[in-house]
């Protein structure tokens, strides 16, 4: 049974080849207050996270921050955007000749324009990771 609504609790670890970060703060509040910070994509943990802490937690302010990050042996696939790169260079011969400024474009220059490569990730097992988060937030310190 919780004793105090104040406190502070995280637990880092390595589950099916992610490593999970859960963080819960929490403070005195007359009302339930749920905040949830999740990586980009794993927004579908928010609601879920909530019910979670709700079913330990009647009232307080609780924030829940959860980073996930996937081992390099997640399989990615890289592919070009090759109309963008296309235009890009058109650009660039355009600049080249208007101004007379020498076009010494490599690989590594286009590279570095945003949106060149696009990497693509296996879809993830959104109730697998959902079931790995609970499993790291109860074992997160309660507070006392």
């Amino acid at each position: 049974m919780i004793k105090s609504m104040t406190g502070f609790g995280r637990c880092e670890t390595e589950l099916n080849g992610r490593e999970i970060t859960v963080e819960i703060k929490s403070v005195n509040h007359r009302y339930f207050e749920f905040s949830a910070r999740t990586p980009r994509g794993y927004s579908f943990l928010d609601d879920k996270l909530k019910s979670f802490v709700n079913s330990y937690v009647a009232r307080g302010k609780i924030d829940v921050y959860v980073s996930v990050s996937q081992s390099e042996q997640t399989p990615s696939e890289v592919t070009v955007n090759h109309q963008l790169v296309s235009g890009y260079l058109g650009a660039m011969k355009e600049i080249s000749e208007t101004y007379g400024i020498e076009n010494d474009v490599t690989v590594v220059s286009i590279a570095r324009f945003p949106e060149v490569f696009t990497v693509h990730k296996a879809p993830e097992d959104e109730e697998q990771i959902t079931a790995d988060v609970r499993r790291i937030s109860s074992a997160a310190p309660k507070p006392y």
